[in-house]
């Protein structure tokens, strides 16, 4: 992995099919998945969150208190994406509960990035994902 992104979460370098490398802040605690993208007001083009849990399963994940929209890709162990999610819409500091965008899938990772990434960079389910990161012991 590589230094600490400016949010104080180790980054990693993530690659696609058709080569283009992005930089991934890595959440792989519970209290850093927890937290994942809440709070932040940008997200630079070419950068993302990449969720890693100790095993594969299905899961949901919710915006809550997250200011940018988001594409959401599920990933499986052997880091091919499952399910992809385009455009989840944000959140704001008003939104009730109950209106929040909930997504889910099956997967041991979850790649949040910019709304519209997926469909830039091509990504379909099926395809693999290129990264190097450790799996928590949780």
């Amino acid at each position: 992995m590589a230094e600490a992104s400016p949010h104080k979460l180790p980054t990693a370098s993530l690659r696609f099919p058709d080569g283009k490398t992005i930089t991934v802040d890595v959440a792989r605690t519970p209290k850093t998945r927890e937290i994942g993208l809440m709070f932040r007001d940008s997200l630079p083009a070419d950068y993302g969150m990449l969720f890693v849990f100790s095993n594969e399963g299905g899961m949901q994940f919710w915006m809550k208190n997250t200011w940018v929209d988001l594409d959401m890709l599920f990933i499986d162990g052997k880091k091919r994406v499952t399910v992809i999610h385009e455009n989840v819409p944000r959140s704001s500091p008003d939104t009730p509960e109950p209106n929040i965008a909930r997504r889910g899938g099956v997967g041991q990772y979850v790649l949040e990035l910019p709304a519209g990434a997926a469909s830039k960079y091509g990504l379909k389910a099926g395809r693999a994902l290129f990264f190097d990161v450790a799996i928590p012991a949780e």
